[in-house]
Order: structure tokens, then C-alpha cells, then sequence
């Protein structure tokens, strides 16, 4: 173990608390080939079925739902009420159902039965909107006069920001018909090309060329030419050995090179949808790409603008962390391998246990509240977390839930490294978010991206901050700050030139289907607008290798990220102490209350409001990103600066 974890009490036998690397959710199914399954299915099909009698005559009221007479209010608003608890039930069932399938294939992807179940499902949840669709449309339709008698209800209240918020987009409705015809037809047109790519994903081997370190299973006897699932292979771009890092890089590459005109395919399919949707949806005005994605976000178009463009003036900061990184390494630029390599080693780099990495963050999370450190060793205990590396894995890390009873679940690959303490810390930032929303109606307790990787890197944030106050000699402070740098990078670079490449994805697909080496040239052309020469070449590949562009249900995966690390920097500013200074236990207290009020409000505001409202910001003026990426800079100053010492320090030695 490295010397900054053996300052901390994670360093505990890690045998002692006995906690659980893998999900227990058989109080929901005893396996994906249960019975029960397709008895809740078919409960679900009849409750579907109900809900969609109840539903249609609401069809006939569409036209005239700006007009109708007050007499009729009493009368609808008792239809409406029976429909919300109708399919607040119906939900809560399928919902469980979804996530029971979905996380059961993401520890394997080739399990049979959920394979099987899984279009299944996307097809009850097609006709779950499909049955709501006359009375979604009514409501979108009617005049606000009824909205706010219907919102008077005590039963229907919950539901205020929600119809508020959808109907800022109904002049984007079409007729009950076509509105059925498009989620219909979405579940084997769109989503299917979503499901192709995870499941392409699960089932790529990587073949590890040359003399590497690979720890990994292999199916190759021979060292020098091992194979290797995806998952395994990302997690190998933290290795630190830099020829295995190198090698699992060009075994990623190599993999997804045999599968990009595959892929190509799904991103055509899925941006030419979304473009013809948008057009037939523009009989009044037409909606940008990026207009329906800040909705979708709940940020306004001049809050995406004021964040990127400053953002991109501030782009050295993310270019002098690379600098310093490549410096400590002892090259003159950094290799797009090394991106996520761990520090320099001041000493041996052993295995993090997962107990260990569990105690290390709860005790990070106990600074700022105790109810968050023994909720992070209550996932792990209740068996609520999935990190155990298996053969046909999912790649990428997430958090979910179940929501009756209300419990998060969380999915990583752990292999011991740093960085996979920094993503459980983030992903148990998530889960923090939705526990401390767990009495609240499901309706109220949905929050936008933007939001919710707020929570999630706020977590981490904590975690490294805590590292550092640990850290008693320049190596492990050094240590701690490389995590800083790299984030610096990905927020700052990366994500920002995801979001270039999305943006130029769209607009090329306007005019036609796009080829493979046409998307590997905007995807240099991005790298190089937001990198410039801060990397050695570029993942020209990356368009394919990356999930988040094959996501059919949500466009632009990636702004944010940047949005939620800048926002969260700002919010944990608001300690009054800065980050690695750490406030004082009446502050802390405080500071929590706010930041968890600021948090069950993320489903009932926008976030322009939610930060009116708590902060007294304005997120659509530059100046509040400015203070955020002032904070980074500092941080990249103290890194540069720990790099100048390391270096002097090692000449002395030498």
C-alpha cells in the first residue's frame, strides 16, 4: 500500500469488517431466470392495460384543453389524480424490474435470460408512455388557468416543477397519434442501437502485445500476447507500468478498430433519429440540438455558453496539468496512455482493498457529516455495491436504484488502484444524493445530469481533500495532487472535446451518413482544438470506444461532467475555508445542512434556481465559472510546484 493510505485507518485488516464486493438483490428475483419475472410482467402488461382506459378519453379533450369551462375541473382533476397514483405504482414496479435486469447484465452481459428480458422490458416502458400519452398531451395542452387548479390538489402538488418544466416545450408536441407512433417504434428503431453497443461492449476481448505487466485473467498462456475483456483493459490504463498502460491503450484501440464501421452504423442511426424527430416536431418554431439538451439538463442555452467559453479561455490550466504530469514522469509531453496513470511511485504501489478503499473514503465523508461515512460502509455491508471484476463485464462505472423499497446500488469494476477509489467515491456521491432523497416522491426526486454529477464529484472532492490533510511529506502530497492534475485534464480537455466532437457529429450528420474515417477526423479535429500540443498524438478512436456517444436516450453525455465539477467546486468553496484548509465542526454542520437542503432540491429546480436560491450565484454570467476554474488553478499551481520539489529532490538523492 502506498504510504498516504497508511496514514489513514483504512489501513485496518481489511478481513475485519467483512463487507461485501458483490449485489445482493435477491429480495427482488432469485436470478434473471426467476419465474416471478414473467409473473411481474404480466402484472405489469395488465396495469398498463388499466392505465391506458383510464388515459384515452382525455384524446377527445386534446383540442379544446386551452378552452374547457371551470365547471369541468372538479370532474378531470379526479380523473387526473387516479392516473398519477396509478402509475406511481405501475412505476415503482417496472422500475424495479428494469434495474434488476439491467444491473444483472452488467456483471455479465451474456446472461441469457436477461438478454432475453431485457427488450422486454424496454418495450412495457415504450408502452407505459405509449398508455400516458393522451393525458400527457392534455396537460401539456391545457390553459394555466386549469394547471394551477389541478396543482391545488394535495395529491397533485408533487407534481408542479415537473408540468411546469415539460410544458416550456409544447409547441414541440404533435398529435396523440404520432407522439404513440414515435415511442413505439423507438424501442426497435433508436434503443436498439443503444443495446447493440452494450452489448458489443461486454464481449470484446483485447489482445495485450509486448513485455507488459498485466495482472489480469488471460486467455493466452503467453505472457507477451495475453486477452483480456474491455473492462480489464480500462482498468489497465491506470496501471503503473506505462508499457502496460501502452499496451492495454493499443488493445483497446485495436479492439473497437475491427468493430467502427459497427459502430459508425449505431451513431448514424441514432443522430439521423434524433434530427428527422426534430424536424417533424418544428411545425412552430424548431429546436436546436443544444436548446433540447439544456432542457433535458435544466440549464438555459446562455448558462451551456458562459460555462464552455470560459472554460475554453482557461484551457492552460488543463494543458500546464498535463505539462507538469508529463515532467514528473520524466517526458517531454504526455502520451494519451498515460492520462490516467498513477503517480510516480514513492514507494511500492500495492493492492487498495476494497475494504480498505470503503474505510478510506467513509472516513473522508465523516468531515463533512457522519451520516455519510456510515452510509458508505452501510453499501458495502448490505451488499449494494458490485465491483468484483467478471469475465463478460460491462465497461464504465454508475449508480442506480431500486425504488420500492428505495435503495441505491452501485457497479464498478475494483481492481485495487487509486483511481478506483476515486470512481467509488464518485459513485457513492450519487448514492448519497438519492438516499438523502429517499422520502421524497419519486416525481420530485428527479434530477437533471447537471445535477446529479454535482453530488458525484463533490464526493470525490472530499476524498482527495482528505488525502491530503493526511499526507505529512511532499511525496504523498504529491500523490494526492497527481488526482487533482488528472481531473484537471479530463474536465477541463477531455469532456470539453467530447463535447466539440458531439457538436460536429450532429451538424456533418445533416447533411449525410457519416464514414468511419470521417469520424475519426473530427474526432482528431476536436482533440487538437481543446489539447492543442499538450499530447504526444491522439485517440482518433475515441468516437468508438466511448459509451457515452452510443447512448440513445440522452444526447451530449459529456458537458456535464464539466458542468457538475466546476458547480461543485463552487458549492464546496461555500465552506468558507477552501478545499484542503477544512472547516471547523460548527461550520461543517452548517455547511452540511445547506448542502443537503441544496441537494433535495435538485429535482424540484433548475439549476439556475437551485443556485439563486441557495448560493445567491447567477450560473449564466462567466464570472461564477471563473471563481470555480480560479480554484483549479490554484490546485494546478500547488501540483507544478510539488512536481519542481520531486524532481530537486530526486537530483539530490542521485
Amino acid at each position: 500500500m502506498t504510504a498516504t493510505l497508511s496514514n489513514s485507518s483504512a489501513s485496518a485488516n481489511p478481513s475485519a469488517t467483512a463487507l461485501r464486493q458483490t449485489w445482493d438483490n435477491s429480495q427482488f428475483f432469485a436470478g434473471t431466470d426467476d419465474p416471478a419475472i414473467a409473473t411481474t410482467t404480466d402484472q405489469i402488461k395488465a396495469a398498463i392495460a388499466d392505465l391506458r382506459a383510464a388515459c384515452a378519453p382525455f384524446a377527445e379533450l386534446i383540442e379544446t384543453a386551452d378552452t374547457l369551462p371551470a365547471e369541468k375541473d372538479a370532474e378531470l382533476i379526479a380523473s387526473i389524480r387516479n392516473i398519477h397514483e396509478q402509475q406511481k405504482t405501475l412505476r415503482k414496479k417496472l422500475g424495479n424490474l428494469s434495474t434488476y435486469i439491467y444491473t444483472a447484465l452488467s456483471v455479465d452481459t451474456q446472461d441469457a435470460h436477461a438478454n432475453c428480458w431485457m427488450p422486454i422490458i424496454q418495450k412495457l416502458s415504450a408502452d407505459l408512455s405509449e398508455a400516458m400519452t393522451p393525458y400527457s398531451v392534455f396537460l401539456l395542452r391545457s390553459s394555466d388557468r386549469f394547471i394551477a387548479a389541478m396543482l391545488a390538489d394535495p395529491a397533485l402538488a408533487e407534481t408542479a416543477f415537473s408540468i411546469h418544466h415539460q410544458r416550456k416545450l409544447k409547441d414541440q408536441l404533435l398529435s396523440v397519434a404520432e407522439e404513440q407512433l414515435i415511442t413505439g417504434l423507438a424501442t426497435n428503431g433508436l434503443h436498439a442501437w443503444g443495446n447493440l453497443y452494450s452489448e458489443l461492449a461486454g464481449t470484446l476481448k483485447c489482445q495485450m502485445k509486448g513485455d507488459t505487466d498485466n495482472t489480469g485473467d488471460s486467455d493466452n498462456s503467453d505472457d507477451s500476447n495475453s486477452t483480456i475483456g474491455l473492462a480489464q483493459a480500462a482498468n489497465l490504463l491506470s496501471h503503473p507500468d506505462s508499457a502496460t498502460r501502452k499496451a492495454a491503450w493499443e488493445g483497446i484501440r485495436s479492439a473497437w478498430r475491427e468493430h467502427q464501421s459497427a459502430v459508425a452504423a449505431g451513431l448514424n442511426a441514432i443522430n439521423g433519429w434524433r434530427l428527422e424527430e426534430t424536424e417533424k416536431r418544428a411545425h412552430t418554431r424548431k429546436l436546436h440540438y443544444l436548446d433540447k439538451s439544456c432542457h433535458q439538463s435544466r440549464i438555459e442555452r446562455i448558462t451551456l455558453d458562459a460555462l464552455m467559453d470560459t472554460t475554453f479561455q482557461n484551457r492552460q490550466i488543463g494543458h500546464r496539468a498535463l505539462a507538469a504530469m508529463a515532467k514528473a514522469l520524466g517526458q517531454k509531453q504526455m502520451n494519451p496512455w498515460d492520462t490516467m496513470a498513477p503517480a510516480p511511485a514513492a514507494g511500492d504501489q500495492e493492492f487498495i482493498h476494497f475494504d480498505e478503499a470503503i474505510a478510506l473514503i467513509s472516513d473522508a465523508f465523516n468531515q463533512l457529516t457522519p451520516e455519510m461515512g456510515e452510509f458508505a460502509t452501510m453499501m458495502a455491508r448490505r451488499g449494494w455495491i458490485d465491483g468484483k471484476p467478471t469475465a463478460n463485464r460491462a465497461t464504465g462505472a454508475y449508480c442506480s436504484k431500486f425504488y420500492e423499497p428505495k435503495e441505491p446500488r452501485i457497479f464498478l469494476t475494483y481492481e485495487g488502484t487509486m483511481t478506483n477509489v476515486i470512481t467509488l467515491a464518485h459513485e457513492l456521491g450519487h448514492a448519497w444524493h438519492n438516499w438523502v432523497m429517499r422520502d421524497l416522491s419519486a416525481i420530485e426526486s428527479r434530477y437533471p445530469m447537471t445535477l446529479a454529477e454535482t453530488a458525484s464529484i463533490f464526493a470525490e472532492t472530499l476524498v482527495r481533500d482528505a488525502l491530503m490533510q493526511r499526507a505529512t511529506t511532499p511525496a504523498q502530497q504529491l500523490e494526492i495532487a497527481w488526482q487533482d492534475a488528472q481531473s484537471a485534464a479530463a474536465f477541463l480537455l477531455n469532456i470539453p472535446a467530447r463535447f466539440e466532437f458531439e457538436k460536429r457529429l450532429v451538424e456533418a450528420r445533416k447533411v449525410g451518413a457519416l464514414r468511419p474515417a470521417q469520424l475519426s477526423e473530427m474526432m482528431n479535429d476536436s482533440w487538437k482544438l481543446w489539447f492543442e500540443d499538450s499530447l504526444s498524438q491522439y485517440n482518433e478512436l475515441f468516437w468508438a470506444s466511448k459509451l457515452h456517444f452510443s447512448i440513445s436516450s440522452l444526447g451530449f453525455y459529456n458537458y456535464p461532467y464539466l458542468f457538475g465539477y466546476l458547480f461543485s467546486l463552487g458549492i464546496y468553496a461555500q465552506q468558507g475555508t477552501g478545499p484542503s484548509l477544512g472547516p471547523s465542526d460548527e461550520q461543517s454542520n452548517d455547511f452540511n445542512q445547506r448542502y443537503t437542503r441544496l441537494l433535495r432540491d435538485t429535482g424540484t429546480m433548475t439549476a439556475e434556481e437551485l443556485v439563486q436560491h441557495h448560493l445567491q450565484k447567477d450560473l449564466s454570467q462567466p464570472q461564477f465559472w471563473q471563481d470555480s476554474l480560479s480554484i483549479v488553478e490554484q490546485s494546478v499551481e500547488r501540483f507544478e510546484q510539488l512536481v519542481e520539489q520531486a524532481i530537486a529532490q530526486k537530483a539530490v538523492n542521485t
